[in-house]
């Protein structure tokens, strides 16, 4: 920041965080803009500056003189009768979900939408500050300068997120329509998730005032996906309370949110879909490098099918634990003793319901996968029964989705004191029972 605000070649404008005052026009700050050169750029240095917004207001005529100009000097606006200062006008105006501008002999009033007259300070902070921004940004995209700079120190301070939304896309546009590029310094992930997808943007995260290296990412589909999970403050405890848990579909994610739901509150974490397993190690990396600069004490998890692993032991990698389930998928947690039990079956009774499906079907696409698992039901923790989830939970006697079925089971089954080689905590592996859902 220090090097831009030093450099005579960059033409910056510098917007800092604390915006105080009122959105009104004062001839006074008018004055000071007009007589006092540097006065304008030397207040907004402040960490808070008390007339900020008075300046905001002032500088609303300037860019009603900015726009007439410029459609004096372009003979193609000049033509296009659609292209007046009202248009701009509109720029402002379509951020304002309650209220709008409209011009006056003091450069512009405040009304309802239905038209009704609201004095400045009967507006709402947010609306104030973001009738504000807005006008600085129109007004520097205006001026006569090359390669300029918008330095936005925490634009997001008293916005809520929807107008945080609203905000961003309206300076994207126009940093594209007048070829600025434009910094901003936050703590919101709204602010992040606003930009468009092909908007060229770097995002650089920064832990500490001494920083002196600098790794950045771009939007992704691993940063769409994790980043609404963190949703709060960065430096709130929401994150560490309900930390990110990195699974490999959407079926996991559904059993996972079932079983936070029937937890009653004791487990609390926020699944968010990798997509595949080859994927993982890549979203991991993403989170080992970035939660230390986003969060407090950050931890994360990833959460995989043992699949035709023969063990689930597993290394973390940085601040990602990573966990593999001691079972082939999580769907065979329906054929640990806790879910029999619970549907009133034993082990021999429920095959015994297997076979006769199986004697009932015999053409069924399913049927050799069936024979399989009757065969070998004593080691049905580690072979495939993707395709026989329906039916076994249809044989279980249940209405309920399969991963309604295992959330529940796992919400039930925890702690539960069942170590045997089929029961719940078995199949999910000590590593699972301690790290996520203890």
């Amino acid at each position: 920041m220090r090097e831009l605000d030093s450099s005579p070649s960059l033409n910056t404008k510098y917007i800092s965080p604390e915006r105080g005052g009122t959105l009104k026009y004062d001839p006074n700050v008018d004055n000071n803009i007009a007589t006092s050169q540097g006065w304008l750029e030397n207040t907004r240095r402040q960490n808070r500056f008390e007339q900020f917004r008075q300046q905001s207001a002032a500088q609303f005529r300037s860019l009603e003189v900015l726009i007439l100009r410029e459609i004096e000097r372009d003979a193609e606006k000049r033509n296009d009768h659609a292209y007046t200062f009202d248009r701009v006008l509109g720029q402002i105006n379509n951020l304002l979900p309650a209220i709008c501008l409209v011009r006056s002999d003091k450069g512009f009033s405040i009304q309802s939408k239905d038209g009704v007259l609201i004095p400045e300070e009967n507006i709402s902070s947010g609306e104030s500050e973001l009738i504000a921004l807005a006008i600085e940004v129109l007004v520097f995209s205006r001026s006569e300068m090359s390669d300029k700079i918008l330095l936005l120190d925490e634009p997001d301070v008293h916005l809520h997120p929807d107008l945080q939304q609203r905000f961003i896309a309206f300076v994207e546009l126009i940093a594209i329509e007048k070829e600025i590029k434009v910094v901003i310094s936050t703590h919101s992930t709204a602010i992040i998730s606003a930009f468009s997808e092909g908007s060229d943007l770097a995002i650089v995260p920064v832990s500490h005032k001494g920083q002196s290296q600098f790794g950045l990412f771009r939007r992704s589909n691993i940063c769409d996906e994790i980043l609404p999970i963190f949703g709060a403050h960065p430096l709130s405890s929401i994150f560490n309370r309900s930390p990110v848990v990195l699974v490999e579909g959407e079926d996991d994610k559904r059993v996972l949110e079932q079983a936070i739901r029937s937890s009653n509150g004791r487990l609390r974490f926020s699944p968010c879909v990798v997509g595949t397993v080859a994927e993982l190690n890549e979203w991991e990396a993403w989170l080992n490098q970035f939660l230390p600069v986003l969060y407090d004490e950050p931890k994360g998890y990833s959460l995989r099918d043992l699949d035709d692993s023969s063990q689930c032991e597993i290394e973390d990698l940085g601040l990602v634990c990573r966990i593999r389930i001691n079972c082939y998928s999580i769907e065979n947690l329906l054929l640990t003793e806790e879910c029999l039990t619970y549907h009133d079956f034993t082990e021999q009774s429920f095959i015994a319901e297997c076979v006769k499906w199986k004697n009932q079907f015999p053409l069924h696409k399913s049927a050799a996968e069936m024979s399989t698992l009757i065969d070998r039901f004593c080691d049905r923790r580690a072979i495939k029964v993707k395709s026989l989830r329906n039916i076994i939970v249809a044989l279980l006697g249940t209405n309920k989705p399969w991963e309604v079925v295992v959330g529940q089971l796992i919400a039930r089954g925890i702690g539960n004191g069942n170590s045997s080689e089929h029961s719940v905590s078995h199949y999910l592996g000590s590593k699972a029972i301690d790290q996520l859902f203890s």
